[in-house]
C-alpha cells in the first residue's frame, strides 16, 4: 500500500518542555487513512522525566520516534518505514 501523504493532526511546534507527542495522518492510494504518534526523544524524555508519571513507563505500537518534527526528517522516516513494509504495523487505521 503506497503513502500519497500525510498531514500534522497537531501543532508540532511548542516550547523546549513539552512532553507531549504529536499526532499524523496519512493518506494511502487505496483510499485508507492512518495514523500515528510521533514523538521526538526530547519529548519522549520530559514525558518520562515528570514526577506525576503513572504509570512509569508506556507502550504505544503505534508510535514512532523522529529526530525532529521537520517535515523533511519525518518525510523520509515515512518513506523509509513504507520500503521496508513496516508503516501499516507502526500506524492504527482511522476510523
Amino acid at each position: 500500500m503506497k503513502l500519497l501523504k500525510w498531514k500534522f493532526d497537531d501543532e508540532p511546534a511548542g516550547s523546549s518542555d513539552e512532553w507531549n507527542w504529536v499526532e499524523i495522518t496519512m493518506s494511502f492510494e487505496d483510499g485508507s487513512e492512518r495514523w500515528s504518534i510521533l514523538y521526538t526523544p526530547e519529548r519522549l524524555k520530559n514525558n518520562l522525566s515528570r514526577k506525576d508519571i503513572d504509570p512509569p513507563g508506556l507502550f504505544i505500537p503505534h508510535m514512532i520516534i523522529v529526530r525532529s518534527y521537520d517535515v523533511v526528517d519525518i518525510e523520509r522516516t515515512l518513506r523509509y518505514l513504507e520500503n521496508e513494509n513496516e508503516l501499516i504495523t507502526a500506524s492504527k487505521p482511522l476510523n
